[in-house]
């Protein structure tokens, strides 16, 4: 079902000052316990000049289901190379092209 899809998947927080970690990519497989996805790590911290961080390389990510928050799919043609992120008025998103940008978080969300 998701083999080969594009995805952003958000992980869970345990804690609020946990920071948002987002991983985007292309599924290379699963099963009833972990997503393998090859792609680019994003981290968001609040209270920074530039909170957000994109990997600079792509890696293969094993993703346990229980550390997932959701997952959202994205247009095939999405460029995982070219990661851009921007402000709004009260979140930070990631432009998707053809398709409604992803949300990020919350402008004033605690890290």
């Amino acid at each position: 079902m998701l083999t080969g899809k594009t995805v952003k998947i958000r992980f869970r927080r345990n804690f609020k000052e946990q920071r948002l970690w987002v991983f985007i990519g292309r599924v290379v497989g699963f099963d009833n316990c972990w997503v393998l996805v090859e792609g680019r790590g994003i981290i968001f911290t609040v209270g920074q000049m530039d909170p957000i961080d994109v990997d600079e390389e792509s890696r293969e990510m094993m993703i346990p289901h229980s550390n997932i928050a959701h997952i959202r799919i994205l247009p095939d043609d999405f460029d995982i190379e070219n990661i851009e992120c921007y402000r709004g008025k009260t979140r930070w998103y990631i432009k998707v092209d053809n398709a409604p940008d992803a949300s990020l978080g919350e402008i004033g969300e605690t890290a």
